[in-house]
């Protein structure tokens, strides 16, 4: 029989076929499947890593503010804004003194960006209030994030401290918009 008569003829060297079509574009819907897929999964990767080094920061900022006293030991009064790290605990930690809150409540009003790096929040929006056992604030410095947003993620937390003979609670919260990075 000749392959180039008749019928055969016809069929020979065909390009476009419904086979090839189908086959096409289930590859396609494929590949557009995997890339979302993808995509999704490692924009969810990026959020879970953004919010474990806000809580590795979160927490050496509230570590810091009550059992460090800072460097130097009386920035309060000799190095003020330039200190180069800030503490708020007197010698005994947990015991929180007055004067070191009072001067980053001013320090924050004057200069929150590099208050907040130097209290090692730097990315973050940081706030920190101190309120004596009723819950009445006896210092407040930052930016207070609006938890009712979501695309803010914001972690919060209290620590214990004393002020002369009284407990008082220090509350720390650090905040980010999500799906910016640091």
């Amino acid at each position: 029989m000749d392959l180039l008569s008749g019928k055969n003829r016809r069929l020979r060297g065909q390009l476009f076929s419904t086979e090839l079509t189908v086959s096409l574009s289930i590859f396609l819907a494929g590949v557009v499947l995997y890339l979302f897929v993808w995509n999704t999964l490692y924009n969810n990767y990026v959020e879970e890593q953004a919010d474990v080094q806000m809580q590795v920061a979160f927490i050496g900022v509230s570590d810091a503010a009550v059992l460090s006293q800072g460097d130097p030991v009386d920035w309060e009064t000799t190095a003020g804004a330039n200190a180069n790290s800030y503490g708020f605990a007197t010698a005994s930690p947990n015991t929180l003194s007055t004067d070191k809150l009072a001067a980053m409540q001013g320090f924050f009003t004057a200069n929150y960006t590099d208050m907040k790096d130097k209290l090692g929040a730097a990315g973050y929006d940081l706030y920190i209030d101190v309120r004596d056992t009723d819950g009445n604030p006896l210092y407040s410095f930052g930016t207070l994030a609006d938890t009712t947003n979501s695309s803010i993620s914001a972690l919060s937390g209290e620590r214990l401290g004393i002020i002369g003979s009284d407990i008082v609670k220090l509350r720390v919260q650090l905040s980010r918009v999500r799906g910016r990075s640091i």
